[in-house]
């Protein structure tokens, strides 16, 4: 049985898994198939949660599809807590009931016929191997009494708002006692003040059961805010892997960059490299960046500082990374100043205190601080 890095058990392993679908109606005759997944592989940690993060179209709900086995992969092969339920070599395939997972999905599929306490006892008494009728009340009220539904079991479920549906949705994916949650975009349906409270709730419930979770989403404040890690994808690859604050302050590639987060990114020449840090010529002056990867002289790179990050008039306005710049734009969002600055032939977007005075046309000091400059290479 796989195991991570620290020694933890693995309760999901995807190994080279490639998924290609035939060419889309009204491409010319003899065009290539599409690729939706392309040498994708992951190993997720028993009771991790889990995010597959990426815009439409890269692969994530194909990826969370093969997993529940109503997607098959072209190639590659998928192993649950040390059992093969895919494998193209051997022709494997465990169906979506015999892999004991539990789904929800971003239509709720409850059922407005039936009350809540049917809809949860669904998959016990018409699932596949069934549930005593004697074990049927006791397992139903102990899922609804981990969503806080308790009190809810016999209201029809029409009478029910868009969060306790989606309660319900996940107490009838508990009630089985899954070894895998699989989460498609289920905050997806809510208004925004209601999906910021279900944000903390379902990352609560699902790591107070301790159910592995892989939860898909295209929304970054969800997958920073409730994974433990993030495989950020990109047409089909694995574009980065890592934890919300390395996905988000030390992203790899300009993809990662832009799609996580505001960024300024600036293209450059490295013309030194010395110990951990290195020199980059950009267009209004030379910064200094940590080295975090592979960076030799005279390449060209992006370096990205975030809007936050930049720093307005600073205490030393000689240091490392200062610049002379002026104030072209300033919209006030309320939590902060959302500023467009002017440094040289460059114009750098900056976050600064809401609290702060400042003006159009106002000529300021910009320093990119040398540790929140980050090196990116493609």
């Amino acid at each position: 049985m796989g195991c991570g890095k620290d020694g933890e058990r693995a309760m999901l392993e995807l190994e080279n898994l490639n998924k290609t679908y035939p060419p889309t109606s009204g491409r010319a005759q003899g065009a290539v198939p599409e690729p939706a997944l392309t040498d994708f592989s992951l190993n997720i940690k028993e009771g991790e949660f889990f995010t597959l993060l990426g815009p439409s179209g890269c692969g994530k709900t194909t990826t969370l599809q093969s997993i529940a086995g109503l997607e098959h992969p072209t190639r590659g092969r998928i192993t649950m807590a040390g059992r093969t339920v895919f494998c193209s070599a051997t022709n494997t395939i465990v169906p979506s009931n015999k892999r004991k997972l539990g789904m929800v999905f971003q239509s709720y599929a409850i059922w407005p016929h039936m009350t809540v306490f049917e809809n949860v006892a669904f998959p016990l008494v018409h699932g596949h191997g069934g549930c005593p009728r004697s074990e049927v009340r006791q397992k139903v009220m102990g899922a609804l009494e981990r969503v806080g539904l308790h009190d809810f079991a016999d209201r029809p479920a029409p009478y029910l708002s868009g969060g306790q549906q989606q309660r319900v949705a996940l107490a009838r994916s508990l009630v089985n006692e899954p070894s895998i949650m699989l989460l498609d975009e289920p905050l997806s349906n809510l208004d925004a003040k209601l999906r910021d409270a279900m944000r903390v709730e379902l990352r609560d419930l699902v790591k107070s059961v301790g159910t592995t979770t892989i939860y898909v989403t295209h929304d970054q404040t969800e997958a920073l805010s409730m994974s433990d890690r993030i495989a950020l994808l990109n047409k089909g690859r694995l574009e980065q892997l890592g934890t919300p604050d390395q996905i988000y302050n030390t992203p790899r590639t300009t993809f990662a960059a832009e799609f996580v987060g505001s960024s300024n990114i600036l293209k450059g020449r490295v013309v030194d490299v010395s110990g951990q840090r290195c020199t980059v010529q950009l267009a209004f002056g030379m910064v200094t960046c940590p080295v975090t990867g592979s960076v030799e002289k005279g390449q060209t790179v992006g370096v990205m500082v975030r809007p936050h990050g930049i720093a307005i008039n600073p205490a030393e306005p000689n240091g490392a990374n200062c610049f002379a710049g002026t104030i072209r734009q300033i919209s006030f969002i309320g939590e902060f100043l959302d500023m467009q600055v002017a440094v040289g032939g460059e114009s750098l977007r900056v976050f600064v205190n809401s609290y702060k005075t400042h003006r159009t046309g106002e000529d300021v000091t910009v320093q990119l601080p040398v540790d929140l400059c980050v090196v990116l290479q493609g």
